[in-house]
């Protein structure tokens, strides 16, 4: 059997790849296909995957999405047609399970944000694998059918880490040492996505501002786009910040820090799953998966300025994971090498 995984940017590096690690251990064959956002091929490589380069950023014009989405699906329809078509598909790509559907064949999609622009994905009949805190009803209402949606147990977390030693993880060197004082990882919003809203951009740089202030804590950036790095200019630091110029590894990075700020994601669940004090400025519907981690306080939603109060800027103890279903990913490897529903 041939499995196809199609990653279209960072966070899905991280979940994506323990399951197909896990299908080639049964002994299936694996094509990974990949797009040129942000820092994605260079995590790729990091972890020695081969993978074919399809595609790059659409852009934050509706236009411009629509257009970058017809040309991927295109490039991805013709490198499979001159390699071999696959039996199946895992992954969270619009591009991917367009290209599925005309092919014929299964497609899988992790989702932990019942509110993104599911559409394409119930064209494709993709099924959909969802954390059971999201109530299979509200993709139902969204148009799929309860035999094409598959609640687990656990969150997407379980994959992401499955068998990562994070005692084995090292930290990256960030400027001078702290001391005293707590280290602030800052993750501007995606602007060119879907999903954003001003709300999330606003609270956003008054969060920048509010960390610049504290006199306990040091601002580490983490740009989502060269262009954000102006976002500091004029600030007025109590310390210098830390700007990050090259990608770093996620869980590494999260062990340099103390805590973190960011417009929700996969890097606010991350965070949060790891025992890291996670703030959301997530500015659109708040979903499941964020309610249920700030329900055991794993995570604190902010939609204010006066919210930003609430955050508590101090050093952090060590990491305490959920793992909530370790057996996840094979769950799930299971699910994507086996005959697809009707």
């Amino acid at each position: 059997m041939l499995l196809w995984a199609d990653i279209e940017n960072e966070p899905q590096v991280q979940y994506l790849l323990p399951i197909v690690e896990a299908c080639h251990n049964r002994g299936a064959d694996v094509l990974v296909t990949a797009r040129d956002y942000g820092a994605t091929f260079e995590l790729l490589k990091s972890r020695g995957v081969s993978f074919s380069a399809v595609g790059a950023s659409y852009g934050a014009s509706k236009s411009a999405k629509i257009a970058g989405l017809v040309r991927r699906s295109r490039d991805l329809a013709a490198l499979l047609r001159r390699t071999a078509v696959p039996d199946s598909l895992v992954c969270a790509s619009r591009a991917g399970a367009i290209v599925a559907r005309r092919l014929g064949i299964p497609s899988y999609v992790i989702s932990d944000y019942e509110y993104a622009n599911l559409t394409l994905f119930r064209w494709a009949r993709s099924t959909i694998l969802h954390p059971d805190v999201i109530a299979s009803e509200t993709y139902r209402e969204a148009g799929f059918p309860a035999k094409r949606l598959i609640p687990f147990r656990g969150l997407k977390e379980d994959i992401t880490f499955a068998d990562v030693d994070l005692d084995a993880v090292e930290p990256p060197p960030l400027g001078e040492p702290s001391g005293t004082l707590a280290r602030v990882l800052v993750r501007p919003p995606a602007v060119d996505s879907h999903y954003y809203s001003r709300r999330s951009g606003h609270i956003y740089l008054e969060a920048l501002e509010f960390v610049a202030r504290d006199e306990h804590a040091v601002l580490v950036l983490a740009p989502r786009y060269p262009r954000q790095v102006a976002d500091l200019d004029g600030l007025p630091f109590a310390n210098e910040p830390i700007v990050l110029e090259h990608p770093v590894p996620f869980l590494a990075l999260l062990k340099a820090v103390d805590l973190i700020l960011c417009s929700g994601g996969t890097m606010l669940r991350e965070a949060a799953y790891l025992g890291i004090p996670a703030y959301s400025i997530f500015g659109s519907r708040v979903g499941a998966v964020d309610h249920y981690l700030e329900s055991i306080g794993r995570a604190t939603l902010l939609s204010s300025r006066e919210d930003l109060t609430r955050i508590r800027i101090e050093k952090t103890p060590n990491l305490t994971p959920l793992r909530q279903n370790p057996g996840l990913v094979d769950e799930v490897a299971s699910i994507v090498l086996r005959t697809p529903p009707g």
